[in-house]
């Protein structure tokens, strides 16, 4: 029978021990003068035992570095091997960083080494890949992981790679995570490198942000003309000189694409990669000045139309250069695209020069508002049509091909607008026009509608109808002094206006005149508050209204709100009748000024409480009555109140 102590030493030679086989997590914080994570010649330690040890870190799931400013790489291809159920990398603010994987202290010189590398499957459970903060990072990999045979020629290479050849022998971190996040890594040319762009199949987000110098994300092609300057090599043999390899990205799983602040990038995709989008739910990309396309043109591209057939959202904004998504003559189709916003492209002329279809998109939003898609965002369409004012510059400047004509809603979101939002000459242009909504502070603007004499009309009045507008609100526009400023050549009519809220407009003193308001047959709601200089709702004009209106009729208005309104003195003080048959609600609140509702007889049928500052009064009588009343007992009152506090000082003073 064998000894058992000589039988343990002889198990315990065949099967050596992992290493440390429960780490899962390392976390490392501002470790000054760490230089290594892993201070070890892995090749020379793995070959020296015999078996080898089989999956050292084999539980190591997670690895956060944080402000390890010596730290030049994280690991070794030979490390990267062992790390099977990695699932998280986020390194941030180690200064430097230069690879994430380098393999500048891994011996690997023989061929038996480098075929070490084939048929493995890297990082088969990455997650999440997470570089913030590094100034100094050239490349995710350091442009070596191109291995194979020393005996392949270069043309050996270039065949086998086109053909799909070689997927064990060229790999890079880039093309495993499913959530890549790249921000503030300003040495970064491009992202993924050539000899991965075709094995992205798990990447499902993708987010660069403010990556200043990066020219590329995916790396289109490789030409050994700066061989020394990373260019790719065959371990064990000569650079691969005067050779172009071009890769097809395939983004099969791709879903969220967001690119921010790069301002070297000219593009994002090339029109090759677009047939692998088939999964594109969002593409954002937004403040890189050097943005000419999205999709980059080809040399013999095809001519055969291109689907996304789930891109929902769709921004571009702040891209000073970009001309348009793609100036190729293919078709488009975006059967769910239902958000499109175009901010700050002054050279955009046009989405696409073929045809695109956009069944479910309502609208195009602007920095100026939103417009209908009624060209199918073939923007050539409507070059030629009427554009913005100067003041509109931010948003469309050099002929931006949007127009007044197809323009649903008014939102501006820069402060410097002008001094008026629509200018007289597209008045008669706002067939669509459904909502207004201007707020934060747009400073100098004094005006909504320039109102003012039409060419051709010989200065004679013109009746300007915006039929479709419904909802108006106006907040926080301290320099506003009208919506629209009366004069004796245009009158505005809004058949259709609903809702009208006004809120914070310090320099505004009246809101209709009395030959407008009659045209309000279907406002329903009109609130105002906080406005200093506001004195009436309806201001008599210099010319009086028609004399033969004996009463001015807002049929279905059912809340009128005035509250802190300083300077206010009554709905109208003309001597016209008003009729407010719907009237349910009226609130006025801290209206100190006002004196009276209106001069003429006001008949509001429907309404049995009013909200005043001195609580809920009940109307029995007509409003008019009812404040006079209310003016009357408040007198009263403080007269009594001056009484007793006289009563009560003399009283003090015995």
């Amino acid at each position: 029978m064998d000894n058992p102590t000589s039988s343990g030493r002889q198990l315990a030679t065949i099967q050596p021990p992992l290493l440390l086989p429960y780490l899962q997590s390392i976390e490392l914080w501002e470790l000054e003068e760490v230089s290594h994570m892993w201070k070890c010649n892995w090749n020379k330690f793995l070959i020296r035992h015999h078996p080898p040890l089989q999956f050292p870190f084999q539980n190591l799931t997670d690895i956060s570095l944080f402000s390890c400013r010596k730290l030049k790489y994280l690991l070794s291809p030979l490390m990267a091997k062992y790390l099977s159920n990695l699932k998280s990398v986020k390194i941030k603010g180690c200064d430097g960083m230069e690879e994430v994987i380098s393999r500048r202290d891994d011996e690997i010189t023989t061929s038996t080494s480098a075929s070490s590398y084939q048929d493995t499957a890297f990082f088969p459970h990455l997650d999440t890949l997470r570089l913030q903060d590094l100034p100094c990072l050239k490349s995710v990999d350091d442009g070596g992981m191109t291995c194979g045979s020393d005996k392949l020629s270069s043309n050996m290479i270039h065949d086998e790679f086109q053909s799909g050849q070689v997927i064990g022998a060229c790999w890079s971190l880039c093309q495993y995570p499913t959530k890549i996040h790249i921000e503030d890594c300003d040495a970064l040319s491009s992202l993924v490198p050539w000899y991965a762009v075709r094995q992205m199949k798990r990447l499902q987000e993708l987010e660069i942000d403010k990556c200043k110098r990066m020219m590329e994300v995916f790396e289109s092609e490789s030409s050994s003309n700066n061989v020394d300057e990373g260019g790719a090599r065959v371990v064990g043999g000569p650079p691969l000189k005067k050779v172009t390899i071009i890769g097809v990205p395939r983004l099969s799983n791709l879903k969220k694409v967001k690119i921010v602040g790069c301002d070297l990038l000219s593009y994002i995709f090339t029109f090759s990669t677009l047939e692998s989008l088939k999964q594109l739910k969002k593409l954002k990309v937004i403040g890189c000045k050097a943005m000419q396309v999205i999709v980059k043109e080809e040399n013999g591209a095809s001519s055969k139309n291109v689907v996304f057939p789930r891109l929902e959202i769709l921004e571009l904004k702040d891209l000073p250069k970009l001309k348009g998504f793609f100036l190729g003559m293919n078709d488009f189709r975006w059967p769910s695209l239902d958000h499109v916003c175009i901010n700050k492209c002054p050279e955009l002329m046009m989405f696409t020069s073929g045809r695109s279809t956009t069944p479910k998109l309502k609208y195009i939003e602007t920095s100026f508002g939103k417009y209908s898609p009624e060209c199918d965002l073939n923007f050539h369409e409507a070059i030629g049509q009427t554009t913005f004012p100067a003041s509109s510059e931010p948003t469309i400047s050099k002929g931006m091909p949007f127009s007044f004509n197809s323009l649903i809603e008014i939102k501006p979101v820069w402060r410097n607008v002008g001094k008026t939002v629509v200018p007289s000459n597209a008045l008669l242009h706002l067939e669509k026009l459904q909502q207004i909504t201007i707020g934060g502070g747009c400073d100098g603007l004094e005006e909504v509608f320039e109102v003012g004499a039409l060419e051709g009309t010989n200065k004679s009045q013109t009746l300007v109808q915006i039929p479709n507008l419904k909802q108006v609100k106006l907040d926080y526009v301290g320099d506003l002094k009208y919506l629209w400023k009366s004069n004796q050549w245009m009158v505005l009519e809004f058949p259709n206006l609903t809702t009208l809220s006004i809120a914070n407009c310090k320099s505004l003193e009246h809101v209709f005149t009395c030959s407008m308001v009659n045209s309000l047959v279907q406002l329903q709601d009109l609130h105002i508050s906080d406005c200093n200089n506001i004195e009436v709702v309806v201001k008599e004009e210099e010319e009086k209204c028609d004399p033969k209106v004996n009463e001015i009729i807002l049929p279905r208005l059912k809340s009128l709100k005035l509250s802190e309104l300083p300077s206010f003195k009554g709905f109208c003080l003309g001597k016209e009748a008003f009729s407010l048959p719907r009237l349910e609600t009226l609130r006025i609140k801290e209206c100190p000024a006002i004196t009276v509702f209106t001069k003429g007889y006001v008949s509001t049928p429907e309404l049995k409480v009013i909200d005043t500052s001195f609580g809920f009064c009940y109307v029995n009588t007509d409003i008019n009555s009812l404040l006079k009343t209310k003016q009357e007992e408040v007198l009263l009152f403080l007269s009594l109140m001056i009484i007793f506090e006289k009563a009560h000082f003399n009283y003090m003073k015995r």
